[in-house]
């Protein structure tokens, strides 16, 4: 259950609560995330710039828990999509 409206306190649990939140969009609205997309998402629910550095480590981070894959390796267009099989964390 997404819960935007309630962020935590402490630079930490911001992160976690940031990743957790994105994790259950991107099962709710499946597809393509690319870091413009995941940009997009946070300009609605976060007060405050999000860098796309950040946005990145953010997608890097789901990807090394085993919740997405990373696509388009090698090309202009990376982006993630959701692990349907195989979720290691």
């Amino acid at each position: 259950m997404t819960t935007w409206d309630t962020p935590p306190t402490g630079t930490w649990g911001h992160f976690a609560w940031r990743r957790q939140n994105l994790l259950d969009e991107i099962r709710k609205q499946g597809g393509e995330w690319t870091t413009g997309r995941v940009k997009q998402l946070y300009r609605q629910y976060i007060t405050g710039h999000v860098y796309r550095h950040n946005i990145r480590r953010d997608l890097a981070h789901l990807c090394a828990e085993g919740y997405l894959d990373r696509r388009g390796n090698g090309t202009p267009r990376r982006y993630y999509t959701l692990r349907t099989e195989g979720v290691t964390a």
